[in-house]
């Protein structure tokens, strides 16, 4: 490859200089600035793992909350109904089980008919016809 040769342009677009640029300063600024948009990308998938870890957290301490929460109420309702607190203990892995099964379930639903619900007023707005 050859020199590329040109001239440094000025304020106003005269040309002030003549100027070399070799291809090893080339491909050195190519490097550059692709090890720049590297560190860049890398940056910025950090930042995002690091708020989808945050996410999570906030979501499973949000979830323990209510499964203690539900655990409580269960474990009332038992003993109101006439149980005992070892029957409880016995029964808590299954009933545990089933709510979470269902909260899951309704979880998915509700974001299935959110999504739905969106999309349906983006069709009804006309700015969004293929959906």
């Amino acid at each position: 490859m050859a020199d590329y040769r040109g001239f440094v342009p000025g304020p106003s677009g005269e040309m002030l200089a003549p100027t070399v640029v070799t291809p090893e300063a080339l491909a050195a600024g190519r490097a550059a600035e692709a090890a720049r948009i590297n560190r860049a990308v890398a940056a910025r998938l950090e930042q995002e793992a690091s708020a989808r870890a945050t996410l999570e957290r906030i979501d499973a301490e949000r979830g323990a909350r209510e499964l203690e929460a539900y655990h409580a109420r269960a474990r009332a309702a038992w003993l109101g109904s006439g149980g005992t607190a070892s029957e409880f203990n016995d029964a808590w892995p299954e009933l545990k089980r089933r709510h979470l099964t269902a909260q899951t379930v309704e979880g998915l639903t509700a974001t299935d008919r959110l999504v739905e619900r969106e999309a349906s007023a983006l069709r009804a707005s006309g700015r969004y016809s293929r959906m």
